[in-house]
């Protein structure tokens, strides 16, 4: 299991990262003229909502893997890796159809917060939701595990990325980044699924 947790942190670190997650939260505290402390604290609440509707769709598949796993002993071990390949497959054919998810600047609103944290709360991130099936099959300690681990790599890595950006540590190809990130998020959850299947 703790290969699962490894797999799912990685995608936590790679999707915290993308460009497409962050950078339109700091660009909107640029054009309002923000202090970093106000452009942080709109990062954590929209990083916090993107997180926690992660978590209530990623509880709910556990549940249902955590069901199979005791009714269907003998599918739990292939089921939940192939879910995981197949998931990874998926990423990688989206990757070369180059969606990406982009947030829309909405200048013309008074408080530009509120319609961002709603826009993050209503696209999960699906990468992750494999592995919350996968490991309920192995019990709620390892969803615990996973939740966390998951909650707190993707707020902390928004937020650094934001710091970083805004202090000008770093200059960042954005495009490049997105368009690649599809990719080795597929290539992470096809070698999880078979890490799970003949582990």
């Amino acid at each position: 299991m703790y290969e699962q947790i490894i797999g799912a942190l990685l995608i936590s670190l790679l999707h915290g990262l993308i460009p497409s997650h962050w950078l339109p939260l700091l660009a909107i505290g640029k054009k309002y003229n923000w202090p970093l402390r106000k452009i942080l604290l709109f990062t954590l609440q929209t990083a916090g909502a993107h997180a926690a509707s992660t978590l209530l769709i990623g509880v709910g598949l556990a549940a249902g893997g955590r069901l199979m796993g005791e009714q269907l002993e003998s599918y739990s071990h292939w089921v939940p890796a192939v879910l995981l390949i197949s998931l990874g497959i998926w990423f990688i054919y989206r990757h070369y159809q180059h969606h990406h998810f982009h947030l829309q600047e909405r200048s013309e609103s008074n408080n530009p917060v509120w319609p961002i944290v709603v826009a993050m709360f209503l696209s999960p991130c699906l990468e992750i939701e494999g592995y919350f099936f996968t490991l309920g099959t192995a019990g709620w300690y390892w969803v615990a595990l996973l939740s966390g681990f998951y909650f707190i790599t993707t707020v902390l890595s928004m937020m650094v990325w934001v710091w970083l950006a805004y202090k000008g540590a770093e200059r960042i190809d954005a495009h490049k980044w997105t368009h690649n990130a599809g990719i080795i998020t597929g290539l992470v959850l096809v070698i999880s699924g078979f890490l799970f299947l003949f582990g």
